[in-house]
């Protein structure tokens, strides 16, 4: 289970502060600092860090397309563009819809923002879809939507335009983590994160997840670990753990190449990556 997988530590940088978005594209690892609303560089050739993208407005996700990126504001209405053009024609993003009073995933076209249509929807519960939060991540393959608080990944294949659910090992059901505070929900004190963050690859999908597993507890692990699924297939094919890092939580994966990097909030981790 834990056999497969290596990681041997390469390089260590430390960021102008705690990294909450990070991805990495041909040799440079790319972070966004919220306290600077900054997107900072780091050439892992060169060894140097410089401000690649700042304004006064907050970044809430960042995606790479080959030589594309896409930066999205707080709303995720509004995308700026940089790069060579697109080559990803649409992205996902989830809704609420008030009628139906159920959460969606839609598919949106870059080129026509306002214009989308719905791939999947979330099980409803009353909870104003804050059971249905979770992250995005992408490949030049395929894109994801990872929920937070059960085991499902909604994985969608643009070229043939698919829609596949994947169950991580935890098997963590949907459930209503929401608890109502007047005329708005909050998040249960008792709900728990079952994915934090996740990477993928060519051929993998990278998932951290806090979930312990028997094996862990009995080890006396309470670190993170990482999951590895197939990504044609969807299976669960094995599992490796980070090491600790001054006992700061990792926040962010992004995998480049034979590299996996992880972000420990303003320490950035990279490991050479070895499938055995």
């Amino acid at each position: 289970m834990y056999d497969r997988f290596t990681l041997q530590p390469i390089d260590t940088v430390l960021f102008p502060g705690r990294v909450s978005i990070m991805k990495a594209a041909q040799g440079n690892i790319y972070g966004y600092v919220y306290s600077k609303k900054t997107i900072f560089r780091y050439n892992a050739n060169l060894h140097n860090i410089d401000s690649f993208y700042s304004n006064n407005g907050i970044v809430t996700r960042l995606e790479i397309d080959k030589n594309t990126f896409y930066i999205f504001d707080d709303s995720e209405n509004n995308v700026i563009t940089y790069g060579q053009g697109k080559s990803a024609a649409h992205y996902l993003k989830t809704s609420f819809d008030t009628s139906k009073k159920i959460a969606q995933l839609k598919l949106r076209a870059f080129n026509t923002p306002t214009l989308d249509s719905t791939i999947y929807e979330f099980p409803r519960f009353e909870d104003g879809g804050l059971s249905a939060d979770g992250f995005y991540i992408s490949n030049h393959y395929h894109q994801y939507y990872i929920s937070f608080y059960n085991s499902g990944i909604i994985q969608y294949d643009e070229e043939n335009k698919r829609t596949k659910l994947i169950h991580t090992i935890d098997n963590t059901p949907p459930s209503n983590i929401a608890v109502p505070t007047g005329n708005i929900y909050t998040r249960s004190s008792k709900s728990v994160i079952v994915n934090s963050t996740a990477t993928a690859d060519e051929k993998y999908l990278y998932v951290l997840s806090y979930v312990l597993s028997q094996d862990a507890v009995k080890s006396n692990y309470r670190g993170p670990v990482v999951d590895v699924y197939n990504i044609q297939s969807g299976h669960y094919e094995s599992s490796f753990r980070f090491p600790g890092y001054q006992n700061k939580p990792v926040l962010q994966m992004a995998k480049s190449a034979d590299t996996l990097i992880a972000a420990y909030e303003n320490n950035v981790l990279l490991f050479k990556l070895t499938n055995k």
